[in-house]
């Protein structure tokens, strides 16, 4: 059974706002979408003049070039990863990446702010009527993490993954938060945020999505 704790340090990350790297980061029209819906995904802090090109896959492949930083994007079902490069005269200056989970009953995703310590703010809002809904979130070897703000989750720490689970009923548009700080084993430290959410549906059945949002904190 999960136990309340007090503020634990666990194991980390480290910098940025939604996606990879420097000033760059991607900003979608609805961070929780239903599959099918048509987003709208704009490339914030580009400079004047830049190219954009989009990988809609995550898996290097580009699948559109755009001069304009902001483009549409119909959402598939699950996971899904986009990625932008900025390329200024040729030359790639940046880039962002962003994780989309679209699906009909729950959605989970970060919100990541700050450096050195870095906040992290899981969301879980419920798109259906739901029972207990819960994350587990894999804390990366050599970092250090403190709960902040456990919005009324019981949690612990489990072989290096944190889990957490609200004892709540939560209907369709209502949410629940837990935030955390990662602190860097060095400076300069770059890691990968994996994490799943889950709940019960009202009328019975398990409900299991990643968490989207940022996933990597350079």
């Amino acid at each position: 059974m999960l136990r309340k704790l007090g503020i634990v340090p666990l194991a980390l990350l480290a910098c940025a706002v939604w996606g990879l790297a420097g000033g760059i980061s991607i900003v979608p029209s609805d961070l929780t979408p239903l599959p099918g819906t048509e987003l709208t995904l704009r490339a914030e802090g580009a400079p004047s003049g830049a190219s954009f090109y989009w990988d809609f896959g995550g898996d290097g492949t580009v699948d559109l070039v755009s001069q304009s930083p902001e483009v549409t994007y119909t959402a598939r079902a699950g996971w899904q990863e986009v990625v932008v490069q900025v390329v200024q005269e040729g030359v790639a200056i940046d880039s962002a990446r962003l994780a989309i989970v679209a699906d009909e009953r729950l959605g989970a995703f970060r919100i990541v702010k700050g450096c050195d310590p870095v906040e992290v703010t899981i969301v879980v809002r419920a798109k259906a009527h739901i029972v207990a809904p819960g994350i587990e979130e894999s804390i990366p070897p050599g970092w250090t993490m403190e709960i902040v703000d456990d919005g009324g989750a019981f949690y612990k720490l489990k072989s290096n993954t944190l889990q957490a689970v609200w004892p709540l009923e939560l209907w369709t548009g209502y949410e629940v938060r837990l935030r955390y700080l990662l602190y860097p084993p060095a400076p300069g430290a770059v890691a990968r945020l994996h994490g799943s959410a889950s709940a019960y549906a009202a009328e019975g059945g398990r409900i299991e999505i990643r968490i989207g949002g940022s996933v990597v904190v350079p």
